[in-house]
């Protein structure tokens, strides 16, 4: 028997269980203390991670500006561009990241007007290379690159771009626009230039929607209020073929006559070209569309033994730029500091993160515009305010806020809010846009729309069709108004179209108000009507033609500055902390935290970083929408 004790204590098989141990209580004040010491514990790694990234992002700053202060430029050289990848608008975060020189942060489209603009003065640049692609620019960045190279030709310095083809999928004309202000147009061999026109075209549901019992209840302020002609009808309305011929026609033209114009060789067949449609490139050879079917690298190749060095642009633009930042920053000589607010995409209630769409890049929240248009006209620093527009509308009251801090900027402040139009101003676009000092717009842009429509899906038939009862109680005769098992009845819809008038009529009278005239005559420019920058110029709508370069030429002119090198840019929501920053590479990495973390992340980091919460706001990195060509 002692044998066997002797193995049941030595054996690795058989373990014996542990005496159970009796409970040991524990205090209130204990479990409060426990708690508190798991809830420090927790927030001290929370705020070591967050240290520990700051000081990482800061050494590795250090190190990529140190490795990259000052680029060494050749004595001359060809600059380089490459827009095969589409291009970005610019805000504080890109500018910051571009300066760094972090990978995947390339130039926007003003730092490209920028550097070309002073490449133009430039004597150790002696010639602009350009690469493009199919598709990759919409018609207003292509309208300011074409101005820009425009622009940069005054000095007499050579030009060249290259493309593999103008335009695969059947769409080139816009991009042959671009093309044609260069003095050398080269084609990759086996490419097309296709410039088969324009065309503008859209899908009607309605009989779809009959066939299952879906009804479209949208009613329109006024006749070319189109925007859900789609879902009520099933074909195009007159109205709506009349401006769509129309806006076809202008944006054909504003492309084709400066074809023409800067390539006359091709007057007289150019027309008969774009009936033609896709053109190949011996045929485009032949015709005189292109200059040379070779390859990059014998363009490039050509250019370099009479010109100079190849020199990417960026690395051109970021030589130059800190050069001449370092130089105000030692002299302090800046005058005047302007800040620039972008509206971009959808333009919703409150802020982009409580939107219904869950996409907030394609929305601008209207509080959060709002209260940016606020902070810069509360800002001593701040002389101006531009507002760069790029948006199709969105919610009417949404629009209307916006509206409201733009008119406080100036009466209030004394803060002047110059628009500036992208691709699309449009509906409630214009709508915030009314209201500003002055309003300027590129020839392509879509702008106006003054109307509004609103409605519902009805789709009582379409339970019916499947057997399926809808039932319940109300509190007041027109409170199941929104409802989509029901149609609107005789009462809701009176009431529905009243407030479409009211609203209507309110953005008549803003319009009126902002822009100095009878409301009868804005309605004879409104109806929902969609126009072209430079229709919109001859009617009123806008004063002048021209992108962010312009305006701040202009402002430069005002103020009796020397360039518009002189105005420092503020970009809003500005970002005044290490912490935003932080929050915004990850954003931009797509690494997102919660609203309630970051709410107390910040709480607890600022104070430390001496910096003030501004509104437990997030910073957003917004993208353009493309327009249609």
């Amino acid at each position: 028997m002692s044998g066997q004790n002797w193995l049941r204590g030595r054996t690795i098989v058989y373990n014996p269980a542990p005496k159970p141990q009796p409970p040991q209580r524990v205090g209130v004040i204990e479990r409060i203390l426990g708690t508190a010491w798991s809830a420090l514990k927790k927030t001290c790694m929370v705020i070591g991670f967050i240290i520990l990234s700051l000081c990482v992002l800061t050494i590795w700053s250090a190190s990529q500006v140190s490795d990259t202060v000052m680029p060494s430029l050749p004595k001359q050289m060809v600059l380089t561009l490459d827009l095969r990848y589409g291009l970005d608008e610019a805000n504080s975060a890109t500018q910051y990241l571009s300066l760094l020189n972090i990978e995947g942060q390339g130039m926007t489209l003003d730092d490209i007007i920028d550097a070309l603009d002073r490449a133009k003065t430039d004597k150790s640049v002696k010639a602009l290379a350009v690469r493009v692609a199919s598709s990759s620019l919409d018609l207003s960045q292509l309208e300011q690159l074409r101005r820009a190279v425009a622009n940069f030709k005054t000095s007499g310095k050579k030009t060249a771009i290259y493309a593999e083809s103008y335009g695969d999928g059947g769409a080139g004309l816009g991009l042959y626009y671009l093309a044609s202000v260069f003095d050398e147009i080269w084609l990759q061999p086996v490419g097309i230039v296709s410039i088969g026109g324009m065309a503008m075209e859209s899908p009607f549901f309605k009989k779809i929607m009959d066939k299952y019992g879906v009804e479209a209840q949208f009613f329109h302020r006024k006749e070319y209020k189109n925007a859900m002609e789609h879902l009520t009808d099933e074909k195009m309305s007159d109205k709506s073929r009349e401006m769509m011929e129309g806006l076809v026609g202008e944006l054909a033209a504003q492309l084709v006559e400066p074809i023409k114009k800067d390539r006359p060789k091709l007057a007289a067949t150019f027309d008969a070209l774009v009936d033609k449609g896709l053109i190949t490139d011996k045929e485009a050879l032949k015709a005189g569309l292109v200059d040379h079917v070779d390859y990059d690298d014998v363009m490039i190749d050509k250019m370099d033994k009479g010109l100079g060095m190849p020199v990417d642009m960026n690395a051109y633009w970021t030589a130059r730029s800190r050069k001449d930042t370092g130089k105000r920053i030692a002299k302090n000589d800046r005058t005047l500091s302007v800040a620039v607010i972008h509206v971009d995409g959808m333009i919703v209630s409150g802020s982009p993160e409580q939107s219904p769409y869950g996409l907030e890049s394609a929305v601008s929240g209207g509080d959060d515009i709002a209260a940016d248009i606020d902070d810069a006209a509360n800002d001593p620093r701040i002389a101006a305010i531009i507002l760069k527009v790029n948006s199709p509308g969105g919610v009417p009251s949404a629009s209307e806020t916006i509206h409201r801090a733009v008119v406080r900027a100036q009466t209030k402040y004394k803060k002047p809010v110059i628009v500036s139009m992208g691709a699309m101003a449009a509906s409630g676009g214009y709508w915030i846009s009314a209201g500003a000092s002055k309003i300027y717009a590129l020839n392509t842009t879509l702008t106006g729309s003054i109307g509004v429509v609103g409605g519902k899906i009805n789709l009582q038939k379409f339970w019916e069709k499947y057997d399926v009862v809808w039932d319940g109680v109300k509190y007041g005769e027109n409170s199941g108004m929104m409802s989509i098992n029901t149609p609107f009845s005789p009462s809701e819809q009176a009431q529905f179209e009243a407030s479409l008038d009211s609203v209507y009529d309110t953005f008549i009278d803003h319009v009126a108000k902002g822009r100095k005239l009878k409301a009868a005559e804005v309605e004879k420019i409104a109806k929902g009507h969609v126009w072209t920058g430079r229709e919109a110029q001859k009617i009123g709508l806008v004063d002048e033609i021209g992108g962010l370069d312009k305006v701040l030429d202009d402002l430069a002119t005002a103020k009796g500055l020397t360039s518009r090198r002189d105005i420092k840019i503020i970009h809003m929501p500005e970002i005044s902390s290490p912490l935003d920053m932080l929050y915004e590479i990850m954003s931009s990495a797509g690494l997102a935290l919660s609203p309630d973390l970051s709410g107390v992340i910040s709480k607890i980091m600022l104070p430390i970083m001496g910096s003030q919460a501004q509104d437990g706001r997030l910073v957003y990195d917004g993208s353009l929408p493309r327009t249609l060509y």
